[in-house]
Parts: C-alpha cells; structure tokens; sequence
C-alpha cells in the first residue's frame, strides 16, 4: 500500500475509511486522485455514515485538509454524519490549531466514532 492510499470497511452500518501514512506533500494529481476517491466512497455509502480512521497517518497538510473539507459538505448534502478517530498528536495539532475540531466529531478509537454515528 502507498502512502496515499485508502482502506475502505463496513463495520456496524458504518463506512471507515482508514487513511494512509502521510498526506502532506502529494502532488496536485495525487491529491486530486485521493480527493476524487474519497468523495465516491462518500456517494456510495448508504447511509452516508463515514468515519475517517487517521490512525496509521503521520502528517497532513492543507491541501488535504481541504479535501477533508468536500468530504464533509458532501456528507452533510446527503444528510449524513462524519466522525474522525485515531489522530496522532501531530494530526490532532492539525485539526486543533485549524479549529475544524469544532465541525467534526472526533475520537480516539474507532469504535467510539462508530458507536457515536449509531446512537
């Protein structure tokens, strides 16, 4: 697996998209690729229950940031929910300093992102 790539898993009704090793510094055409990825699994999911697992990323910048940002409005277009888990300290720096901690819901563990989207 690359350092971009994707995992996607259905675990409870809920899609987990667990995220690769590093998004810091992709090239406008990986980054368009990822981004394009991630918002067909967002179109494909039913119900558009996502959670983002950050757990085996090290880094992100933000231009993936910003893709984060149209997975999110596609979420909520489809009336859906997103959670993120597993952010390392860097990552959580990242998603503190950003304030988008104050849009999505995030958590340590997998499992408490995927209970959190059921109840």
């Amino acid at each position: 697996m690359s350092q971009s790539e994707l995992e996607v898993l259905k675990q409870d009704g809920v899609t987990v998209i667990v995220l690769g090793a590093q998004y810091d510094n992709l090239d406008e055409s990986a980054l368009e690729a990822v981004t394009n990825k991630l918002l067909e699994i967002v179109q494909q999911s039913e119900p558009a229950l996502i959670v983002v697992d950050m757990s085996r990323t090290k880094f992100f910048g933000s231009a993936f940031l910003g893709a984060l940002f149209r997975v999110w409005r596609r979420i909520t277009a489809r009336k859906g929910k997103l959670a993120m888990c597993g952010a390392t300290d860097l990552c959580a720096e990242v998603l503190d300093v950003t304030q988008v901690n104050r849009l999505w819901d995030l958590y340590k563990t997998r499992d408490e992102a995927i209970n959190s989207l059921n109840s």
